[in-house]
């Protein structure tokens, strides 16, 4: 080693210390390098994959509206030949038929009138003639036991004033396929006015958008799929998630925040490419989404990339420079060993400071060096990184502090939102007409499920219960308005249907959110036990009879609160008898999971309610309310719980307790 004994004379060390520097400045020039081509290579690669991707799915895009438009052009024009026909209904049927027979890419094709549209004075008539087995079934509705008008197929495009494609939904039976269905409202022109008088539509299988979808190819395992208006999961290589699956759903199950938003630009239309690597469904790998909307029926395509096989080239390249790379830094930092001995001294100094420093003493001195070589910048680097501790010290306890003032806020948020919903038990002592009980339990520190009841008179009760979309602060607030809302609303309308009418335009005006609330009212008059109740959406009541049958109060299929400004809602009414009881809850109690992921279900609430029907209201829900843990075990409660039971004595509530307690 005479060499290096030679620079490590005191006439020497600064030479020797002057080539260390050129080596340490050629590896940080070199790593600099191979840093900035690599960036250039990534960013050239994801430049390219968004136009590949931009293409990609507009012209998938264009191919799906293409077919859509094909099949569109076959009930519109059928359209014009209804209306202007001389509309007898033999002409009606004929019509109906000859649009299977001329066009084989229809699988079903119904026409649904309005009441007395034929001037017979009848309310329902509707033919609907559907492919089975190769021949076309006919089938005449007109005793009202399929009840069209509640159909969203019917009231949307009634609604809208224009044509509208349906959900994708499963058809069972003759077609066992997916399928979408494609209405158009009919008109005539009466006394000199064109006025709505029917819809005209046509079931369409999706197997024809399955191979466009799947003829998308991205690399080894990329792919394609679509989701509908609603976020359902149309078309995807996995067959058991199509209909079965949302892409809200799979952003749940990763915990993915960033697929969320995708879920909800996606439905609003949007289209961007996402460089959001989470790990597909269908393989496991980190992968990025573009997506694009397809504008005719409000569905959206997206295209998976897989990051792994897109940045293979890239990557390899960098392995092999960065193999270079640390040979080179290997190389110099054998020369830097071969120099330390001569600051050794002061670094050893330097240590001792740092574990005190470390320790809590930020006023520890350092060593004096006189010297203006890297050891005094790495003093004064020292001393800058003492202030600096010293300064994030207090800093980290400032942030602690106001960490564990939010804490708390959410604590009292919670006390607040509690103390908003009635818990006061029994609600009426004075009242022996009727027992009641009711809980509440949040997923997280403050929750959108709500429950209420009042009284509007001495004799009218009126209840309701509602599960807000969402969780957290957001679906609390949502929460806080749809209660205040309710008590406005029910002191100044009259009927259930009211309420919830007057209660949903006042929570779709300014709705930029988006958020929605399921929510059933009910209103039970004490001296007769007539209920008259309307629902938006919710969990359908469970009616417990005294002799213990057991069944789901009758309900339509209307939509959420919060959705639709101009949204009407049907109202309903059933009488209670002494001693009947009614159970209403919220999806949290039926989609609570166990470790295995399945859920509790509505059948197993059903059994359970009608395996002790005789028990009052508290005990009734503190029994489901156990089961459910029991069921749960350790596993997180995902979603808000509530449950309301409500009895109806009458005017024996003293021979109907004794009952009960016998």
């Amino acid at each position: 080693m005479p060499f290096f004994s030679r620079l490590m004379r005191p006439s020497r060390g600064l030479t020797f210390k002057f080539i260390v520097s050129i080596f340490a400045s050629v590896a940080v020039v070199f790593a600099s390098i191979v840093l900035y081509n690599y960036t250039l290579s990534k960013n050239t690669v994801e430049k390219n994959l968004r136009i590949n991707a931009e293409n990609l799915t507009k012209k998938a895009v264009a191919q799906i509206e293409k077919a859509l438009i094909g099949f569109q052009k076959i009930p519109d024009n059928y359209s014009k030949i209804i209306e202007s026909s001389d509309f007898s209904k033999e002409t009606m049927l004929r019509i109906l038929k000859q649009e299977l027979i001329s066009n084989p890419e229809i699988f079903g094709a119904a026409l649904a009138f309005e009441p007395n549209v034929f001037g017979d004075g009848k309310k329902y008539f509707m033919a609907y003639d559907v492919r089975n087995l190769g021949a076309i079934q006919e089938k005449l509705l007109t005793d009202g036991a399929y009840e069209y008008f509640t159909m969203d197929w019917y009231q949307i495009p009634k609604m809208l004033d224009r044509p509208d494609w349906s959900e994708p939904y499963f058809d069972e039976g003759a077609g066992n396929i997916i399928m979408s269905t494609y209405s158009v409202p009919l008109y005539r022109t009466i006394d000199g006015k064109r006025r709505f008088v029917g819809i005209l539509t046509a079931d369409v299988s999706l197997n024809w958008l399955e191979e466009i979808v799947k003829a998308i190819k991205v690399y080894e395992t990329g792919y394609g799929f679509v989701v509908s208006v609603n976020g359902t999961i149309v078309t995807h290589p996995i067959k058991e998630m199509m209909m079965n699956e949302t892409i809200f759903s799979i952003a749940e199950a990763q915990g993915s925040k960033q697929l969320r938003e995708i879920g909800r630009n996606m439905i609003r239309g949007r289209e961007s490419f996402a460089e959001l690597e989470y790990r597909n469904v269908r393989n496991g790998k980190l992968s990025w989404i573009a997506y694009a909307p397809i504008t005719l029926n409000k569905w959206s395509i997206g295209v998976v990339f897989p990051v792994d096989e897109l940045m293979a080239d890239v990557n390899s390249l960098f392995k092999r420079i960065v193999l270079l790379g640390l040979g080179g830094l290997l190389f110099i930092l054998v020369i830097v060993i071969a120099i330390s001995s001569s600051i050794t001294k002061p670094l050893r100094h330097l240590t001792r400071v740092s574990k005190r420093i470390a320790e809590g003493d930020f006023d520890a001195a350092l060593p004096e060096i006189k010297t203006r070589d890297e050891m005094k910048e790495l003093h004064d680097s020292f001393a800058y990184m003492q202030k600096k501790l010293a300064e994030y010290i207090v800093n980290l306890r400032e942030t602690t502090s106001a960490r564990e003032k939010i804490e708390s806020e959410l604590r009292i948020a919670r006390d607040i939102q509690m103390g908003m919903i009635p818990h006061l038990f029994p609600p009426f002592p004075d009242l022996s007409e009727i027992d009641l009980f009711a809980i509440l339990k949040p997923a997280k520190e403050v929750g959108g499920d709500l429950y209420d009841f009042f009284l509007l008179d001495d004799d009218q009760l009126c209840f309701a219960i509602g599960d807000v979309s969402g969780k957290g602060v957001p679906a609390s607030l949502f929460m806080a308005v749809t209660r205040t809302l309710l008590r406005s609303v029910a002191s100044r309308q009259g009927s259930p249907a009211a309420f919830i009418g007057a209660l949903n335009k006042s929570l779709s005006i300014n709705n930029d959110s988006c958020m929605f609330v399921t929510f059933f009212v009910g209103v039970l008059d004490l001296r007769t036990g007539e209920l008259a109740y309307a629902n938006a959406g919710h969990n359908p009541p469970v009616i417990i009879r005294k002799n213990g049958d057991v069944q789901d109060l009758v309900l339509d299929s209307s939509i959420p609160v919060g959705v639709f400004e101009d949204q009407s809602f049907s109202e309903f009414a059933v009488r209670l008898e002494e001693g009947d009881k009614l159970f209403l809850y919220t999806d949290g109690v039926t989609e609570a999971e166990d470790r295995s992921r399945n859920m509790y279900s509505v059948e197993r609430l059903m059994a359970l309610l009608a395996g002790h029907s005789p028990a009052p209201p508290e005990d009734l829900i503190r029994l489901v309310e156990r089961d459910i843990a029991a069921y749960a075990g350790d596993t997180p409660q995902s979603d808000d719980i509530t449950m309301m039971s409500i009895i109806y004595y009458g005017k024996n509530k003293a021979a109907l307790t004794a009952g009960i307690r016998s």
